[in-house]
């Protein structure tokens, strides 16, 4: 087993520390039992959980016979994780996205608020309806918030979408090209109002999204991400023993300069520029890793 994912690790201190005592560099040790639950949800997002424009392309990769689907558009697919799970069995997939044929054409960028109140609006004002706009408007608008469910929520009130065609066709059908200083847009029972920021040059890429099967339960999973993304802690000497006895009771510390064994663990355990390996493996149960 190698270590691949990884945190961010920061110095520390060595020497036995008394828990009692501090110092300006302290090095600490914990591990924390890594069940089948927590190795799912931190390693993968459910289908349902990816942004809307992802969510679709990989969708459409799971049903094709090849496992791949190719989309084109300014607002590409991006997972953001390596695996997406399905349900209502768990089937767990990795995916890979590979963007290709790029091509410059203009974008025209707005910035939208969401909940305008309506009762404030200008005799006259033109409010359109979701359901009415183009297609692919439509589609921008959702490729640009993600997920319309913030809509409703409090914490979120605008975001930018850019409205980017390749061909004059659908530009012409566009309600937001050539751009206009203000749209209001009734979506979901929620009163937008756009506004024209920018003209500029954005890029249009094919994306192609490739899934492969990698495990059919949550406890395949885990065995999955131990073999390719987690390390085994074994031929331990007895200091370095009782260090994880620590670690897993609580938080082993030290200062500088730290202890042979300490030092060893903490190198076994790194990967990378100051990355830490998140998963280990120690008497045949896993923990996610802790180390600064």
């Amino acid at each position: 087993m190698i270590g691949g994912l990884s945190i961010t690790a920061t110095a520390g201190c060595l020497t036995s520390f008394s828990r009692s005592n501090s110092c300006s560099n302290e090095g600490s040790f914990s591990l924390d039992e890594a069940t089948e639950t927590g190795i799912s949800n931190e390693f993968s997002t459910p289908l349902d959980g990816l942004p809307y424009a992802t969510q679709i392309a990989v969708t459409d990769a799971l049903d094709a016979d090849s496992g791949e689907s190719t989309s084109r558009g300014y607002y590409s697919p991006n997972p953001r994780t390596d695996f997406v799970v399905t349900g209502p069995e768990a089937h767990y997939y990795r995916l890979e996205t590979t963007d290709h044929d790029g091509i410059q054409t203009t974008g025209y960028e707005y910035s939208v608020e969401i909940g305008v109140d309506e009762s404030k609006l200008s005799d006259g004002v033109t409010v359109r309806s979701f359901r009415e706009l183009p297609i692919h408007d439509r589609e921008s608008l959702r490729g640009a918030i993600g997920n319309p469910g913030l809509l409703h929520a409090p914490h979120y009130t605008s975001f930018s979408v850019v409205f980017a065609y390749e061909h004059t066709n659908v530009q012409a059908q566009s309600v937001f090209i050539p751009e206009r200083a203000t749209h209001y847009l009734e979506w979901d029972e929620t009163l937008l109002r756009l506004a024209f920021e920018e003209q500029r040059t954005v890029v249009i890429t094919s994306t192609t999204v490739s899934t492969e099967l990698v495990a059919t339960s949550p406890d395949g999973f885990k065995e999955h991400i131990g073999n390719n993304r987690g390390v085994l802690l074994d031929s331990l000497t007895t200091h370095q023993q009782d260090i994880v006895a620590q670690a897993i009771d609580g938080t082993y510390t030290e200062c500088e300069p730290y202890s042979e064994p300490f030092s060893d663990l903490r190198e076994r355990l790194s990967v990378g520029d100051d990355g830490v390996v998140l998963l280990v493996q120690y008497d045949s149960d896993w923990y996610f890793c802790h180390l600064h």
